[in-house]
């Protein structure tokens, strides 16, 4: 679309533009940088006075002391301005203070021709001065014609009553017809070049922000859809998001499950889908979302008849058709319609972005739900004594929504793998009764390593984290007390994971939590999963400069350290942003977004950095 705008003006030959809107911010625009162009302005008109003084001079020598000082005076006044806008911002009265010199320049020219005879330099003269006009940055080109002409005008009606020859008023007439259209020339193409750099800045500046908000948009999805387990609560939700990147009067939504080829809408909203009498979503194009997974972009038109019975398109709105994917089968769609103007290539890319992660997010609730639930049907089957051992590593420990053990000292493996042989011996011996093997002691010393491998090596699910951060946030600003909050994630961990497997990202992960659970306070500091290749470490009594450089020595051993995987020596780096409690802060989500944003911030930045959001 900014695209197809600039095109569209670089075909039409109007200057203004059509939109009221766009063509007020370009007058502001235009003012804001109409100072530098009036200082280059003035400097160019001081060069062409003293060029008119030693013109003078040079012809007549000191006969004609009059407009020689005259010129030499109006060199010095612009001076005096360009030196008045260079320390000054103003800019009031600033076409004026560029047209004044410059009719002080015309009065002066014709001044020196009443009291001197015609002569060739001052047509070279008076040629100079109107293409000086005609290219001045801070006039319109209706102002600048209409000055020119009356410039032009007033020179050669000068020279006519100073009773120059008619061949001479004819000669003159002739020149300054071509130079007069030199300046309008001039005048068109400087304020289309104006108006083109305004429009192209102003749509890049809008492809910035909505690129921006995009970004923003898929960090707030993890928060906003994390629990989700309604697939129809998850498109409604999602409406909200994709809102904040694109633009829309109306929207329909479905879900495809069980309603045939030609679903009905789950949910409508606006007036541009109403009194809709087709089919919303035909085969043909269901098929081509289902081949291309790409948003589709149509304009919907009616047919209606014309004079003589003639048909005629009659355009009715843009509209844009997102699919939503599960893994390879489209589940729903969405579809948003807008009056204005065509949706284009951003709006189509982070449409199905935005659809997309909010069915990655939809998954991983959901798989983690299904893990918890089997989880608790293990316990149930337990016995009441029994322990419940730690989770086998794979791909199940890189859910954030699980308590994750990193790892279990390897006495305490020993002595659990030995308790597992005993109790297979026991149950091949018949027995009367049961029979303890293991010593007393030895038990004991299992559960109470079992405890401590717990408190110091395993990380939080996110959800039982941030409760637990939630509480030390209540209790920080009541008492007020510092409280910092770190995001951490493993830069080059995903590309690991795929390319060498789960086993081997773990094992980088892994080495690089132990390593923070090493210089942290098992006692208060939390440390939970956030997302699939970070965690999160939430600092009680430690205010931003100490969590700054926490951070930051944290990142500095993880560049440098190794880690040893099935696949050979590892390396990774750490991007971390940093948010504390402030007045400013409100509540603990809110501090959880500043750290979110700072982590953006820093892998933006280019990775393996540290970013504060105060």
């Amino acid at each position: 679309m900014p695209v197809e705008k600039i095109s569209r003006y670089k075909k039409a030959v109007k200057l203004s533009f059509c939109n009221d809107a766009t063509e007020k911010k370009f007058q502001q625009f235009q003012l804001k940088r109409g100072r530098s162009t009036a200082v280059f302005s003035l400097l160019t008109l001081a060069v062409i006075n003293l060029t008119y003084a030693f013109l003078e001079f040079w012809i007549l020598g000191l006969n004609s002391s009059i407009p020689l000082y005259s010129y030499l005076f109006n060199s010095l006044l612009c001076l005096g301005i360009v030196f008045f806008s260079a320390v000054s911002s103003s800019t009031s009265v600033l076409k004026l203070r560029v047209i004044f010199p410059g009719i002080l320049t015309l009065l002066i020219l014709c001044g020196g021709l009443y009291l001197q005879n015609y002569r060739l330099y001052h047509a070279i003269e008076i040629t100079l001065l109107v293409i000086w006009m005609g290219s001045l940055n801070s006039l319109s080109f209706r102002v600048s014609y209409i000055l020119s002409l009356s410039v032009v005008a007033a020179f050669i009606s000068t020279a006519y009553l100073m009773a120059a020859s008619d061949t001479n008023i004819l000669a003159l007439m002739g020149v300054m017809v071509g130079v007069y259209c030199l300046a309008l020339y001039l005048s068109y193409i400087s304020e289309r070049s104006r108006r083109m750099m305004f429009l192209t800045s102003e749509t890049l500046s809008k492809v910035y922000e909505r690129q921006e908000n995009w970004a923003y948009t898929l960090i707030d999805l993890d928060m906003s859809l994390s629990g989700i387990l309604d697939f129809k609560d998850l498109t409604a939700r999602l409406m909200e998001h994709i809102k904040t990147v694109i633009e829309y009067d109306s929207y329909i939504l479905t879900s495809l499950d069980g309603k045939g080829p030609k679903p009905a809408a789950d949910e409508i909203d606006g007036t541009l889908f109403e009194q809709e009498d087709k089919t919303l979503w035909s085969d043909d194009l269901l098929t081509r979302l289902s081949q291309t997974r790409q948003a589709s972009v149509s304009a919907q038109y009616d047919i209606v008849k014309g004079m003589f019975g003639k048909e005629k398109k009659h355009f009715q709105h843009y509209r844009l058709d997102i699919p939503i994917f599960n893994d390879t089968s489209l589940v729903g769609v969405v579809s948003l319609r807008r009056a204005s103007s065509a949706f284009d290539d951003l709006d189509m890319t982070a449409s199905v972005s935005i659809a997309t992660q909010a069915m990655m997010i939809f998954n991983r609730t959901t798989k983690a739900s299904l893990m918890s639930a089997g989880m608790r049907e293990t316990a149930k089957a337990n016995s009441p004594g029994q322990k419940i051992g730690p989770p086998k590593h794979g791909k199940e420990s890189s859910s954030p929504n699980t308590d994750m053990d990193l790892t279990i000292n390897q006495t305490l493996q020993d002595a659990l793998a030995q308790k597992d042989e005993v109790k297979a011996e026991n149950r091949a011996k018949p027995s009367s009764r049961d029979v303890t093997v293991v010593p007393s002691a030895v038990v004991k010393k299992i559960h109470q390593d079992t405890e401590t491998a717990r408190k110091t090596i395993t990380l939080l699910s996110r959800e039982n984290a941030e409760h637990v951060s939630m509480d030390r946030y209540r209790t920080a600003a009541v008492e007020g007390e510092p409280l910092s909050l770190l995001l951490v994630e493993v830069d080059g961990l995903s590309k690991i994971r795929e390319k060498e497997g789960d086993k081997t990202a773990y094992k980088v992960f892994a080495g690089i939590v132990k390593h923070v659970f090493s210089k942290t306070d098992k006692e208060s500091d939390v440390l939970g999963r956030y997302g699939q290749n970070g965690f999160s470490v939430l600092l009680p009594r430690v205010d931003m400069n100490a969590a700054e450089k926490f951070a930051e020595n944290l990142r500095e051993y993880t560049e440098q350290a190794k880690f040893q995987t099935p696949f050979g020596i590892k390396k990774a780096t750490l991007s971390i942003g940093v948010a504390a409690i402030t007045d400013e802060t409100g509540n603990h989500e809110t501090m959880i977004k500043r750290a979110d944003m700072a982590l953006f911030v820093a892998k933006k930045n280019g990775r393996n950095c540290v970013k504060v959001r105060l």
